[in-house]
């Protein structure tokens, strides 16, 4: 394995929660494993139509201990995105997770840089790819 797939660049270590306008929700998978490449791929999100809302959640550590509610900020291919939830992950002791509204302004934009940063310590840059 190389070192920055130890280290947190690449892929998000992500997976996309869909929210449909009759509350219907759906998870889906972020990135798959490329057995040829050895390396995690990231998959193409589909926005939707515009009544869906299409969350971002990236798992991390080292975020429950924010200051405060908005000190975790999150860009997605230079465009701010809504930090709707950052903290304990909760079924996992030790994991973190961030929730993110991604924005319908995205669309198409295809593999995009994800800069999360917590009480003004930016983490590594992932990436996800946006259809």
């Amino acid at each position: 394995m190389r070192f920055r797939e130890v280290c947190g660049e690449g892929a998000a270590a992500a997976n996309v929660l869909r929210v449909k306008a009759d509350g219907t929700q759906a998870y889906e998978p972020a990135a798959q494993y490329d057995a040829a490449q050895r390396k995690w791929i990231p998959l193409p999100i589909d926005l939707g139509p515009e009544t869906d809302k299409v969350y971002l959640i990236l798992y991390g550590t080292g975020i429950r201990n924010l200051t405060s509610a908005s000190a975790a900020k999150v860009t997605v291919g230079g465009v701010a995105a809504s930090v709707t939830y950052a903290g304990s992950q909760g079924g996992y002791v030790g994991l973190d997770q961030v929730n993110v509204l991604l924005p319908r302004a995205l669309k198409g934009k295809g593999e995009v840089d994800v800069a999360l940063t917590v009480d003004n310590k930016p983490a590594n840059a992932v990436k996800i790819n946006v259809r």
